[in-house]
């Protein structure tokens, strides 16, 4: 447990659960509006992804197909998976291109592009990054603020919208703040004032971002929360790497949950959409509970299947034991 950063399996636990319910507006019914958080949740899930590989040294140009292999072999088998699963029980049927290309959605083909950028950073501007976080985000706000930007990127006057292309540049921000993050974790003072910083950020964010989102004329808003989203980011690391979070995760039921939750984020992603149904509205709100938990448990089948068709592929003899593992 020692080798483990705590702070960031807690965040791509959070990331799944903001997602995921952002997506659960059906099941809320007369509520609907809350079911939200898949802003932050998606800048949480950039963020952990982006710390998590500059942990390690990245290497040289040289390097780079075996690293981008290592990457593909985790993502692929997954909406590999998915697809045959989709197939045989959701009758969906998308072609390979469809499949290798947005069969998980808008964020694969966007994580694996930034993988490539990201990999060029941490080799060979790895000191500098602070300064590549501020040159997308000025281009970023170039193509937001600008006609030219507006009428080339959006298809709508909203910054985080997954319909807009400038998601790209935005999301690579949050994923290359995250990377920062990484090589200074270790020189991070926690404070007491973290928790109140955090929720602070929180409520800055949404006090710019939701007059933004309502009022064209005060689109620039969301841009400028940018600024308080990096703040959430920041202190939700702050927080949730602190002692006395480690200590709540000394219990194992808890720290199996976290871990077993957060390591499916991938697969949660993948399967929801097909599985998020108001069959059993008549039964809210225990019926959020129950799809959730359906769709951990689909989650959960496809990543074992995925690991099946991953070690298909290997010379090396089936590791049950990894196939089933929880985490």
């Amino acid at each position: 447990m020692k080798e483990r950063d705590f702070g960031i399996d807690l965040m791509k636990f959070l990331a799944v659960l903001l997602i995921t319910n952002s997506h659960m507006d059906l099941l809320y019914g007369q509520y609907a509006f809350l079911g939200t958080g898949g802003t932050m949740g998606n800048a949480l899930f950039f963020f952990c992804s982006g710390f998590t590989l500059f942990l390690k040294p990245l290497g040289t140009w040289r390097e780079f197909p075996d690293w981008y292999k290592r990457r593909i072999n985790r993502i692929y088998p997954s909406v590999l998976a998915f697809a045959i699963i989709a197939c045989i029980f959701f009758n969906s049927h998308l072609d390979t291109l469809h499949v290798i290309w947005q069969g998980g959605g808008w964020f694969i083909p966007c994580i694996m592009v930034f993988y490539i950028f990201l990999f060029f950073t941490g080799a060979y501007l790895k000191n500098k990054i602070l300064w590549v976080e501020l040159l997308v985000a000025a281009l970023t706000g170039i193509c937001f603020l600008t006609a030219w930007g507006r009428q080339r990127f959006f298809t709508s006057h909203l910054l985080y919208d997954v319909t807009s292309d400038i998601r790209w540049l935005l999301f690579f921000i949050f994923m290359l703040f995250g990377a920062q993050v990484g090589t200074f974790k270790d020189r991070i003072i926690r404070r007491r004032s973290d928790i109140l910083l955090w929720i602070v950020s929180i409520i800055v964010f949404y006090a710019f971002f939701i007059p933004g989102r309502m009022y064209p004329r005060l689109y620039f808003l969301e841009y400028i929360s940018i600024v308080p989203m990096l703040g959430f980011l920041f202190y939700s690391y702050k927080v949730f790497s602190s002692n006395r979070i480690k200590q709540l995760l000394g219990n194992k039921f808890i720290y199996g949950t976290i871990m077993c939750i957060g390591g499916l984020c991938l697969e949660i992603y993948l399967v929801q959409f097909s599985l998020i149904t108001d069959k059993m509205n008549n039964l809210f709100p225990l019926n959020i509970v129950l799809i959730f938990m359906l769709i951990v448990v689909v989650a959960y089948l496809t990543r074992c299947f995925a690991r099946i068709i991953s070690q298909t592929f290997s010379e090396q003899s089936y590791n049950w034991k990894k196939i089933i593992a929880l985490y």
